[in-house]
């Protein structure tokens, strides 16, 4: 994290989210226009990501066989190969997720459920795409300069992200945006809906360890949301300590979200 290669990122990804929003200040498109292009970019965006992470493997049969040590597992390849992706690349954090709520938002005609989408997007694109240019993950795959900007992934990765900050902050700060400060509760409301789907998640799509069929350790773990492990490898050994990084989880996100409100009542505040 906060490698070269990632610093540069962030400034190329700061710079293309001010000339986003000095060119939607300028022209002043329909919300729900400038969604269409933006839903069209992310579909392409995953199809991107999709082609970058997927690995061609073998297909194998496992075969028990026995030695001096014991019984011990092979694998023996059936000579065919199927494309995988790693769990981990599901469209289901928050950033994917976006796509979903521009879809309600473009082709559900209930002005309530807009209105309460365009509110999530708000928080999340702003919060959450920022946060993902930060702390982006993907740094931990790429070591050198020329690692962050000759791989299609990053460039995916990075320019997604720049896309869900304009959108948000054009949902939330936009001339004619629906958005209020009483949204507050139904944004909490749902980011804790989501967060504890995520829970089940991740553990659906980590791959456990059993010893006397009782789960011992994890072979493969997934961190939707970040709801498992903490973005900064605080290494948590103890249940009491991972549930107090939840609780400092939700206190720090839900104050970020009413700072957020709060500056966006203060922004229409000086505009009226």
């Amino acid at each position: 994290m906060f490698s070269t290669g990632h610093l540069l990122w962030i400034a190329i990804s700061l710079i293309l989210i001010t000339g986003g929003l000095i060119y939607l200040r300028i022209r002043t498109p329909r919300f729900e226009e400038m969604l269409k292009i933006c839903f069209i970019l992310g579909i392409i965006s995953e199809v991107v990501k999709i082609f970058s992470v997927a690995n061609l493997l073998p297909v194998v049969d496992p075969v028990i066989t026995s030695g001096a040590a014991g019984p011990a597992i092979s694998y023996v390849p059936r000579g065919q190969y199927s494309p995988y992706i790693e769990s981990s690349h599901l469209p289901f954090e928050l950033c994917s997720l976006q796509m979903v709520f521009y879809a309600i938002i473009i082709w559900v005609d209930n002005p309530k459920w807009r209105k309460r989408f365009t509110s999530i997007i708000f928080v999340t694109g702003f919060i959450g795409g920022f946060m993902g240019i930060a702390l982006s993950y993907i740094t931990n795959d790429f070591v050198t300069v020329r690692d962050y900007f000759t791989s299609p992934r990053v460039w995916q990765y990075f320019l997604y992200h720049s896309m869900v900050v304009v959108v948000g902050i054009y949902a939330g700060f936009g001339k004619n945006s629906p958005v209020t400060f009483s949204d507050i509760k139904s944004v909490t409301a749902a980011l804790i809906s989501l967060d504890f789907i995520s829970l089940y998640l991740n553990s659906v799509f980590s791959v456990p360890v059993f010893i006397d069929e009782k789960p011992a350790a994890l072979l493969y773990r997934v961190n939707y949301f970040s709801s498992y492990v903490n973005p900064f490898n605080l290494v948590l050994t103890e249940k009491w300590q991972w549930i107090l990084y939840l609780i400092i989880r939700f206190v720090s996100a839900f104050t970020l979200i009413l700072l957020l409100f709060l500056l966006q009542k203060a922004v229409r505040k000086k505009e009226a």
